[in-house]
């Protein structure tokens, strides 16, 4: 998150374009964050699926066998799933704090009225 500590927006395109670069910043941190375990989920998920298939096809297995792989890992990527979605909403968060730090911000700069206790300067370096 930039310094917002003197931004002063003068009309709303220049509210409208920060907020979009907070929100933006924002969903590529969460995605920077997230996506190596979310794609180690599925490279797991797809290696094991193979290699049931490939167990199953070969005869090292037999049905009982692959169907209790297969629920297995059908179990593991329903949590997957799961994780996702609250990933989502650790991210819904995230976004929402964005934007009202913007808006918080913007408020204290024009009237000097702090209306968001939260107001955090981003440190030296990061604006």
């Amino acid at each position: 998150m930039s310094d917002l500590s003197t931004f002063n927006p003068t009309n709303v395109d220049a509210l409208f374009d920060k907020l979009v670069q907070e929100v933006t910043g924002e969903a590529q941190d969460w995605w920077t964050d997230n996506k190596t375990l979310m794609t180690g989920y599925f490279r797991s998920l797809s290696e094991a699926s193979l290699q049931t298939a490939s167990a199953l096809a070969e005869g090292r297995i037999n049905e009982a066998q692959a169907n209790r792989a297969f629920r297995s890992q059908k179990l593991a990527f329903e949590q997957t799933l799961e994780f996702s979605e609250f990933m989502t909403l650790v991210l819904a968060q995230r976004l929402l704090d964005a934007v009202f730090s913007v808006i918080g911000w913007v408020i204290f700069n024009r009237t000097g009225i702090n209306l968001s206790p939260h107001l955090v300067s981003a440190p030296a370096g990061q604006a």
